[in-house]
């Protein structure tokens, strides 16, 4: 009973531990979920924030003032470029400066800035620049022919993502006199060049790494449109999910609020779906996908040490029952051969004592009682070399080798060892041996040994009917030729839930415990181990109530079996048992 709640208390035990560990795994993984997503949107936060300043401020530095002398304008223009790096903290940003500008009406022509005397210069249209000859063109025949000096003011610029480069329209006054209104038209664009080999080098890996590194997400700028096509990537060995990122923003759109924020011409891309955007994942997959696989893990573990842990203790239970039953062996089995000894014992001492005190004074009785004293020793004799064969692991006799054995002899030489006790106890014997048997290649001592052992357990456990028999024979068995002897009774028999436990070292049936029969359950052992030490084996059939037949199987002369046990010189017996401590723990207790 106690045993039974210890086990409901460590099951209840393994239970709450693991419900509470499940919230705890929960409320970690809900923790480190949230941990992320605000390491996450700080990131993004802050990008977007130097992002936006950085290209704002970019444009503000090249405003030109569309109020002012048209004839100033390159004049103007060096010096907001001069301005720009001596006063930024990424000068390389900017690759080149050009203008698109007619002058006086005529056809436009590009000029680029050289940085050496910073003056501008007529020059061909790089190949850099290619595709933006076209939209320039366009965008030149779209624009109104004249506008108000504060609409210029605030024209946008267009940032022009295939270059990449920034694009200005340029304005002059309509007329210069004094008291002309204050409108512009348009004469020409100014293009901003940024270097995408500094974006890609420097810029957008500096930025990552000091807004992502210790976060390790995935960061990339790509288009904002289907296809998605990627600008940059800062870990070209993970992809990120083109419908699932963790976190999308439109880069341009925060640059535009920047300006608006300081009162400047604010920047718009050239078409919605190719401007930038910044993507961000976590290197595993999706923040929820990752956490639930973080989560998963840690129940995987938790749960995997829950069950250590409830498999600690059921062996730690079964542990104790096998320490319980070891105990109840050790006392059954001490029991047993205290009764075995004591029995013998005390016949001997009492035969001893009469005819030391001179009781016995006829030559027959003093003849019956030495018979008494030497059958009993004999028995002694026996049991301690059950008892000690058994305790040194291995039968003392292996260097006995098998020879020819005369069955029918043999049968006779086992039954004769008995024959005082058979007549003593009132049995009838009938032996059966078929005439034409060859002789068996076994060990004499052990065959005797074997023989003695049964037709003892048929005499313990024959009940009423006081009949044995010892049949020999020879049968095809196995598709070989063996030579059976059998010892049969007609005894109370052995219960079906006892037979596979019956050749199993002090193992003794129900029946044998509650008829109080004497025994300590190592006689069917033993022989089962003498026989496979001649290369054969042993049987048994029994019902309840009729009686048992236990058979010993010997290979037939010349049989592969016998040949085998012939060329590994096994000799009488040459295995290695079990111990005698593990043969305990492992078997249950009793034998027939």
């Amino acid at each position: 009973m106690l045993e039974l709640v210890a086990i409901a208390a460590m099951a209840a035990v393994v239970v709450v531990l693991g419900t509470l560990q499940y919230r705890w795994i929960n409320e970690i993984g809900v923790a480190e979920q949230e941990r992320l997503q605000s390491a996450l949107a700080a990131g993004v936060r802050n990008f977007n924030q130097q992002f936006a300043y950085d290209f704002e401020r970019l444009g503000e530095s090249f405003e030109i003032d569309p109020e002012a002398p048209a004839s100033t304008v390159r004049t103007r223009l060096v010096r907001l470029y001069v301005n720009w790096t001596e006063t930024t903290s990424r000068p390389e940003l900017v690759a080149g400066v050009y203008l698109w500008i007619g002058d006086n009406g005529g056809a436009p022509h590009l000029e680029s800035l050289d940085r050496g005397p910073n003056q501008l210069e007529r020059t061909a249209w790089p190949s850099s620049l290619e595709t933006l000859r076209p939209y320039l063109e366009k965008t030149a025949s779209q624009l109104p022919p004249s506008m108000s000096g504060h609409d210029a003011t605030y024209y946008p610029w267009t940032f022009y993502g295939d270059v990449p480069a920034l694009i200005r329209p340029l304005f002059k006054m309509a007329s210069e006199e004094a008291d002309a209104d204050m409108t512009v038209r348009p004469i020409g664009f100014l293009i901003v060049q940024i270097d995408s080999g500094f974006l890609k080098d420097r810029y957008f890996p500096d930025l990552v790494d000091h807004f992502f590194g210790a976060s390790g997400f995935r960061v990339a700028i790509r288009n904002a449109g289907l296809p998605a096509q990627a600008f940059y990537v800062y870990d070209s060995t993970s992809p990120i999910s083109i419908s699932s990122p963790d976190a999308e923003l439109n880069l341009f759109d925060s640059v535009e609020k920047e300006a608006r924020r300081r009162g400047h011409a604010i920047v718009e891309p050239d078409n919605e779906s190719r401007q930038w955007q910044l993507v961000a994942q976590y290197p595993s997959g999706s923040l929820q996908a990752t956490v639930a696989r973080w989560r998963f893990h840690n129940l995987a573990i938790s749960i995997g040490l829950l069950v250590i842990l409830a498999g600690t203790a059921a062996l730690v239970f079964s542990a104790a029952r096998k320490a319980e039953k070891l105990a109840k062996f050790q006392m059954e089995f001490v029991a047993g051969v205290s009764h075995e000894l004591c029995t013998p014992l005390a016949a001997v001492n009492s035969a001893v004592e009469n005819l030391a005190d001179g009781v016995l004074d006829h030559p027959a009785q003093m003849r019956e009682y030495a018979s008494i004293i030497r059958d009993h020793g004999g028995r002694l004799e026996r049991l301690m070399d059950e008892i000690l064969q058994l305790a040194s692991g291995k039968f003392d006799q292996t260097d006995a080798e098998l020879q020819p054995v005369e069955v029918a002899a043999i049968i006779t030489q086992g039954i004769a060892a008995s024959e005082p006790a058979l007549r003593a106890a009132g049995f009838t014997v009938e032996t059966e041996v078929d005439a034409d048997l060859l002789p068996l290649m076994a060990d004499p001592a052990s065959v005797r040994g074997c023989l003695e052992n049964l037709v003892g357990n048929a005499m313990k456990y024959g009940g009423t009917a006081r009949w044995i028999a010892v049949r020999a024979r020879m049968v095809q068995a196995r598709g070989q030729g063996e030579v059976q002897i059998s010892v049969e009774d007609k005894g109370i028999g052995i219960a079906p839930r006892d037979l596979p436990n019956i050749f199993e070292p002090f193992y003794r049936a129900q029946s044998a415990r509650s008829g109080q029969a004497r025994g300590v359950g190592l006689g069917l052992y033993l022989v089962k181990r003498m026989m496979e030490g001649m290369g054969g084996r042993v049987s048994v059939t029994s019902q309840v109530g009729r009686g048992s037949c236990f058979t010993l199987h010997f290979p037939a002369l010349g049989s592969p079996e016998l040949s085998q046990s012939s060329i590994h010189n096994r000799g009488w017996l040459r295995r290695s048992y079990e111990s005698f401590s593990a043969s305990i723990a492992k078997f249950s207790s009793g034998s027939h």
